[in-house]
């Protein structure tokens, strides 16, 4: 096993303020969430791994990641969403426990178009200890609060067919 102070693990610890991430990310070559390393995962149900970020936001960076290559929720298994749950539940209470910080952000990627070097799902458990993490790029907004909430409401019918067709498709 690695030395926790090895060259590798120092690179994997300073990747994000180095400028390295990006580099490695774009040079895989493959999907790193299909061949985990035990060493990292911390817990595993239903094929559904929390393991550590190697290339983490904060100390105690972790991620949700299902061992099947998936690309979205629509493709989990009951047990894998469970599991998820589960998991999110575990990961903020031993956040809570090993770093004391009470606040968790859970963000979910999937497909190369939310910013992800992969195609496959995963949750990333970020303790939340102050706002520095949490810097977007905001947009000058075309609509107001209710002008948006507005077009969807228009959808109307369309709200009411999407969930008939969620419950058929994955309703017990």
């Amino acid at each position: 096993m690695d030395d926790p102070l090895s060259k590798k693990q120092i690179t994997y610890r300073d990747a994000r303020i180095t400028g390295k991430y990006d580099q490695i990310w774009q040079t895989v070559g493959k999907c790193c969430f299909c061949d985990l390393r035990d060493r990292y995962i911390i817990y595993e149900k239903s094929d559904v791994v929390l393991t550590i970020s190697l290339f983490a936001y904060i100390d105690g960076h972790m991620l949700i990641v299902p061992r099947r290559h998936l690309r979205s929720v629509k493709e989990f298994t009951p047990e894998e969403w469970e599991a998820v749950r589960e998991l999110m539940y575990i990961a903020q209470k031993i956040i809570r426990k090993v770093w004391g910080i009470k606040g968790v952000q859970f963000i979910q990627k999937n497909g190369t178009s939310s910013q992800s070097s992969v195609e496959h799902i995963h949750y990333h458990c970020v303790p939340f200890d102050a706002p520095d993490l949490s810097v977007w790029n905001y947009r000058q907004m075309k609509f107001t609060p209710l002008q948006n909430a507005q077009k969807y409401q228009a959808l109307g019918e369309d709200l009411t067919k999407l969930a008939k067709r969620y419950e058929k498709k994955y309703g017990n």
